[in-house]
This record gives C-alpha cells, structure tokens and sequence, in this order.
C-alpha cells in the first residue's frame, strides 16, 4: 500500500490527495483574485473552485476504475468513495473538474469563455503541486533509468518497486528499486512553464478580442507535455494503437479538440470581435456622417 499522509478518522488522504487540494485551493484563490481585478468582475467566488474540486475527485477515481482495473459498473458507482486507495488519475479529474465547473457558472449565469480565460491559466499551477504529490506517494513512477538524477523506490507491495520485481528486474531480497526516472518532477516543472505561458498570454491580452483563446492553450500545451512525459512513465499497464498509452491518445485528443476548439471559434465567435480598427468593416456610404 501507498503511505498515507494524513488520517482522519475513516478518512486516510495520500500525498497526491493532500497536494492536490493545496494546488485546488491556490488555483482557485488566484484565480478569484484576478477576477476580483476587472473593472466588473464575474460573479464567481471560491465557491467555483469546491464546486469544481469535489467533481474533479469523484471524476479522477471513476477514471482510474476504468483506465486500471477490471471494473464492473458497481465499482464505477463507488467511485464517489474517492477516499479509499490512491487510485486517482488527473484526466478524470480534469474532465469532473470542469464538469463542475459549468455547474457552477451557469448556476451563476457567469460566462464560460471569459471566466475560462481568466481562471485556465492557474490550473497547470495547482497541477504543478499536485504532481510533487505524486513524487512523494510514489506513483506514477518512471521507467529505469541509468541517469544520475535517477529516483529509488523503497521496497513495497505497490509501485515500482513490485512492477520492477514482477518484470525480474530485481529480486526479492532487494532493498529499493532500481533507479528511475522522476516523471513526476519533470511534468511538474513542465506544468510550471504552461503556467507562465499562458499568463504571459493573459496579460498580452488575447482574450480582449477573441475570447476562450486563453482558455484553449491549455489541452493544446498540457496534450503536448503529457505526450512527451508518458514515454519516461512506467505505471500504464494498457496501451493502444501499438506503443502509445491510454494517457498519450487522451493527449492526442486534447491536441486535436484544441485545434478543432480554435478554428470553431476563429470561424465564429471572434468575428464579432475585431482585432484591431483595420478589421472593422466601413460603415454603408448613406450612414456616414456629413455625407
């Protein structure tokens, strides 16, 4: 079994679980404030973030049911039990997250493509401490490694070190895994760069004219970092068209629904939103003024 981090009568919380809720609730702060900074701010509150976090936990263990285990729809039914086991996945979350989300904002009759420009960007930063999380429970290990920066698992029926011992790469006697590299930390930092991307996108103000063009950075960059992580990543037992894994077709996807995202809205929405004066059509002769 996973450590458990901190335990709460029935309840038994992982690092990823504690550092996910750190990264939630900074996300959620931030954005809130940065919302608070509009000369009319949307009426969102925190209350957004608790929305979008308790759909975001149910939403990750369903998915890791499904992605990890012979599952039945019972077990996917007991996936609101999302405090028993480590078994969370960040796409799931990601998807319940959102759901959540559109709950809220239309419960709020908030708009979801600025609210999504202002509070997207944050969400690779809560990401970020949520993956530290993963470096520190252990899972979502890497595959072995001979590089100096190489991590060792301590002995555990869970984890590298028993994939490790059922694929004969160590025995039984050994003390820790072999080295492997810290996926973890690499798509944390990754995440960290999405971050200052897509701020710098934010304050250049791309959303001014075309609205949800923040937002749509994200599943286009995040898709790209996860893609390139998941080939140092050893903890996918299933894999799919050949050598790729499950999360690097979900990468795949995002790349695909951004690139579809974009040219929907290029094609629609933002011609109501002029780039600059020149994009602005001339007025008809009879409604000129003077004329």
């Amino acid at each position: 079994m996973y450590p458990t981090l901190v335990s709460i009568g029935v309840f038994r919380f992982h690092s990823y679980t504690v550092m996910m809720s750190v990264g939630f609730l900074l996300a959620a702060i931030l954005a809130v404030r940065e919302n608070y900074k509009l000369e009319r701010p949307y009426p969102i509150t925190t209350m957004c973030g608790l929305w979008a976090f308790v759909f975001a936990l149910i939403g990750s263990r369903a998915w890791h049911i499904v992605q990890y285990t012979d599952w039945t729809w019972k077990d996917l039914l007991l996936s609101i039990r999302f405090w028993e086991g480590p078994g969370l996945v960040f796409y799931g979350g990601l998807t319940g997250g959102v759901l959540g989300a559109i709950i809220y904002l239309k419960w709020v009759r908030a708009p979801l493509m600025p609210v999504g420009d202002i509070v997207m960007p944050f969400i690779p930063l809560g990401h970020s401490i949520a993956r530290l999380g993963c470096f520190l429970n252990g899972c979502c290990w890497g595959r072995p490694t001979s590089m100096p920066w190489g991590v060792c698992y301590p002995k555990r029926d869970v984890g590298a070190y028993a994939q490790q011992l059922e694929d004969s790469l160590i025995t039984e006697g050994a003390a820790h895994s072999l080295p492997c590299h810290p996926s973890q930390v690499y798509e944390s930092i990754g995440l960290l760069g999405l971050f200052f991307i897509m701020r710098y996108a934010y304050k250049r103000g791309w959303h001014h004219d075309r609205p949800g063009a923040v937002l749509f950075l994200y599943p286009m960059l995040y898709g790209a970092l996860r893609f390139f992580v998941e080939f140092f990543r050893a903890d996918n037992p299933r894999s799919v068209l050949g050598r790729f894994s499950v999360s690097q077709v979900v990468a795949l996807i995002f790349i695909l629904v951004t690139l579809a995202g974009w040219t929907l809205l290029k094609g629609t929405l933002w011609r109501r939103f002029p780039v600059s004066a020149e994009d602005v059509p001339p007025p008809p002769a009879d409604q000129i003024p003077g004329e």
